[in-house]
């Protein structure tokens, strides 16, 4: 049986306000409840503010947790229930008290409100305590798991090896955090929680496991490598799309490009100018398009020294259309569709590496998500030395980023436009690349 000072204890600290105290009852007789008097005590006066009642008898076992609704419960919560029998077996078993609030003269009832009773707050508590040491022993198994799993890893080759450099580096880091760390990492969205932020980790293992000794794979081989029991090839589907974001982000790399053939996507890359790979070839003229999988298994290079990214396909298209303008200007547009995937990524790191270009124009929307794009498409440009070029709504040329994010923050304020707004001509576009 719990000691019934904790639960006035429980009460004096969580549910007094400033100068109140407990009047307990001369005598405690034998029913289930116990009224008790909330006093006011001032220099000259001690006034019946208000009472509590309370079950007089705990168990120090707790038989059955609380019905779903209550583990919803604060200290701080304060609420009106109706008078039937389950608000009494609640009152009675512990899970909540009574609050009754009296106005000035002592007698009269001003408000009636339920608590948090001392059971319920004691229930919480250890439940919070369970999980934290459900969670603790968790994150212990997968460092013990990891430590011992990266010790036996071995790379294909050398390229594999460097493009998961920094996983790994991320993984081994990984073993000597506690558990606060996780919950500290920036690297996992702030709203995840623990268990899955280790399920992510887990994630992040199984794929470092499977693409250092398998040249290519299937999302699904991802999980049943590291799970061999059944079900194992759906360990991670629930979280799929968030936890190939969190891969990317740490290696650097997209999936396609470590070895994973079918993410179950296929994406788009829409084009228009000269472009060469090991097994196509494509001329400048008509809009042509691209997909991750061939970006991830080809090799593709440019003779353009210009190459315009452009956020819309109907800039890209009408660019295309005119006549003569992609060889004359020796141009490659690449249009990002409203959003840059890793397939873009990718394919402008490719076209970077192997390739001429010496200048890139940046061109998307005038308005917060255009903004955005803008630089998610500088992002994908950093540690090459080129010039970057950045259209604006009056068809003036900026170069440098931060005057660009400035200027167009300034300019939303006032107004928002699409690119095809301020399309311009072949003239305009010819002057854009020799500005």
């Amino acid at each position: 049986m719990q000691n019934f000072d904790d639960v006035v204890s429980f009460i004096c600290q969580s549910f007094l306000k400033k100068d109140e105290q407990l009047e307990m009852p001369r005598t405690i007789g034998e029913t289930s409840l116990v009224d008790i008097d909330i006093v006011k005590r001032t220099a000259r006066t001690i006034r019946r503010v208000g009472i509590i009642t309370v079950a007089r008898e705990y168990s120090s076992i707790v038989q059955e947790p609380p019905d779903p609704q209550l583990l919803r419960w604060t200290v701080r919560k304060r609420t009106s229930l109706d008078d039937n029998q389950q608000t009494f077996d609640w009152l009675h078993k512990g899970w909540i008290l009574k609050e009754v609030r009296l106005k000035h003269d002592g007698k009269s009832v001003e408000r009636i409100q339920y608590r948090m009773g001392y059971l319920l707050y004691v229930y919480l508590l250890n439940k919070q305590t369970d999980e934290h040491w459900d969670f603790l022993n968790q994150f212990t198994e997968y460092q013990s798991n990891a430590a011992q799993k990266m010790e036996q890893i071995t790379y294909l080759h050398d390229e594999r090896l460097l493009k998961l450099k920094d996983l790994a580096l991320f993984l081994s880091g990984s073993l000597q955090w506690a558990l606060n760390d996780l919950d500290e990492q920036h690297v996992f969205p702030a709203n995840w929680s623990l268990i899955k932020r280790i399920k992510g980790l887990n994630f992040l293992l199984a794929f470092l496991m499977i693409s250092s000794n398998k040249e290519i794979f299937d999302w699904k081989e991802i999980g049943a490598h590291y799970y061999p029991s059944i079900g194992g090839s759906k360990a991670f589907d629930a979280y799929k799309a968030e936890f190939l974001i969190i891969l990317e982000t740490i290696s650097g790399n997209a999936p396609e490009t470590l070895g994973m053939i079918s993410g179950g996507q296929i994406t788009s890359i829409y084009f228009a100018g000269d472009l060469e790979g090991k097994w196509s070839t494509y001329r400048a003229g008509p809009v042509h398009a691209l997909t991750n999988i061939s970006v991830s298994q080809d090799q593709y290079s440019t003779r353009a020294t210009t190459l315009w990214l452009v956020e819309n396909r109907a800039i890209l298209t009408r660019m295309s259309a005119e006549p003569h303008f992609l060889q004359e200007t020796n141009s490659l547009i690449i249009c990002v569709d409203g959003h840059l995937r890793s397939a873009h990524k990718h394919f402008i790191r490719q076209l970077l590496l192997s390739s001429s270009i010496d200048q890139t124009i940046l061109w998307s929307d005038y308005d917060e998500a255009g903004l955005q794009i803008a630089g998610e498409m500088f992002q994908s440009l950093r540690g090459h030395a080129i010039q970057h070029k950045w259209i604006c709504p009056d068809h003036s040329i900026i170069t440098n980023w931060l005057e660009y994010q400035q200027s167009m923050e300034s300019l939303l304020q006032d107004m928002k436009s699409e690119q095809e707004i301020v399309l311009g001509v072949a003239d305009d576009w010819r002057s854009w690349i020799n500005h």
